[in-house]
């Protein structure tokens, strides 16, 4: 698999020179090049499932101009749009059931202010409130990391809803002209970065699931080989470091424990995605770790790297394209130009062959062929 590092390096060599100008306008030409071989095609290797959950919770909020509303790990953003309800009474200049929009003043983690507006100024509130005040939001932030969602579906308990997508802003304001909130969600729309419900989902914590193509990102971080990996598990999914400061910026990365002759401290050579860094010393992988289990005190060597969505073997596509600009316009040669274009051409075309979309043909001849059978007609 080529890392950050791998295929800068890689590039340093094949065109003889390493110099670090050289080598930063490898990383823009290769960055470059994977973003548009990974957008060019409906790629069966950038699917992936993605998970939400839906936001019905109790709050509290000041009684202040403006009035700031305290919920933990709320999850809005500037823009979000939010509905209010309580069991008795909210204070003075909040209304039940009308839409508000969080705004940027005030947003934290745990609180965040309204507006009655888009980026408007935000509600003050006055006089006395009572009650349970519950927050709802039919308007959820998509990942940065996607495309437009192929599917969503939302589980509330034992039962799945999949709702229709709307594609017409007519149909979707018609929809809206009455706010409704329970847990058949019949409706989604993705709009302006937002996946939005109608009606409301009513219950907390429900898992909405979306299927969605991956987007790529630029590789910019090196290769991190600091400690040994002291315990893995085989069919765990858990990794234990020593002497590691591994962070939450190395999840979605990948780790490989560097295979050796002796089974007690080897891996197994092979790549695993990395899910969720818990501490400076413990990492979760996606998939289980399938090497001989290394125990504690093993001291394993191993490599954490920055990869691109592309699949192994097809990985160094990127690495030709880039090369055939360099020998195009940086340091002319028209033999290694044609040679790097030609070996992108052949690579390319194998990947359409492994990963490419699979569409089921149906040939039609256009020919009708009468099949009656003449034995069920009656001839007086």
């Amino acid at each position: 698999m080529q890392t950050f590092t791998t295929r800068r390096n890689l590039f340093g060599d094949l065109c003889n020179n390493s110099s670090t100008a050289t080598l930063a306008l490898a990383d823009k030409l290769m960055n470059i090049a994977d973003k548009r071989i990974v957008s060019s095609r409906d790629w069966d290797f950038l699917e992936r499932r993605y998970s939400l959950t839906t936001i019905s919770d109790t709050f509290t909020v000041t009684i202040a101009s403006p009035g700031v509303f305290t919920l933990t790990a709320h999850s809005f953003s500037v823009g979000s749009v939010v509905y209010f309800a309580t069991s008795s009474a909210l204070p003075t200049g909040l209304t039940a059931g009308q839409a508000y929009y969080v705004i940027e003043e005030g947003l934290t983690a745990d609180a965040f202010e309204v507006s009655t507006r888009p980026f408007g100024s935000a509600v003050n509130t006055s006089g006395t409130q009572s009650g349970t005040h519950t927050v709802s939001t039919a308007t959820y932030i998509l990942p940065a990391n996607i495309a437009k969602p192929q599917s969503v579906y939302i589980t509330v308990g034992s039962y799945r809803y999949a709702p229709v997508e709307v594609n017409s802003q007519r149909e979707w304001d018609l929809l809206n002209e009455v706010v409704r909130t329970e847990d058949i969600v019949t409706h989604y729309r993705v709009y302006d970065g937002y996946l939005e419900f109608y009606p409301k989902p009513s219950t907390a914590d429900s898992v909405i699931t979306l299927n969605a193509r991956r987007l790529g990102a630029d590789l910019l971080s090196a290769d991190y080989t600091t400690g040994t990996v002291d315990i893995a598990p085989n069919g765990s999914q858990l990794i234990t470091g020593s002497g590691t400061t591994w962070s939450s910026a190395m999840e979605g990365r990948w780790i490989k424990i560097t295979p050796t002759d002796v089974a007690a401290t080897s891996g197994d050579g092979y790549w695993y995605e990395i899910a969720n860094v818990i501490s400076t010393t413990t990492l979760v992988l996606r998939k289980p770790y399938l090497g001989t289990s290394l125990t504690t005190g093993a001291a394993a060597a191993y490599i954490i790297g920055e990869v691109s969505l592309i699949p192994e073997p097809h990985d160094t596509l990127p690495i030709y394209s880039a090369l055939e600009t360099y020998f195009t316009s940086v340091d002319p040669n028209k033999e290694k130009a044609a040679l790097y274009k030609s070996m992108y051409k052949d690579g390319y075309q194998q990947m359409k062959e492994d990963h490419g979309t699979k569409v089921q043909a149906v040939i039609d001849s256009g020919d009708q062929i009468d099949f009656t059978n003449p034995n069920l007609f009656v001839e007086l």
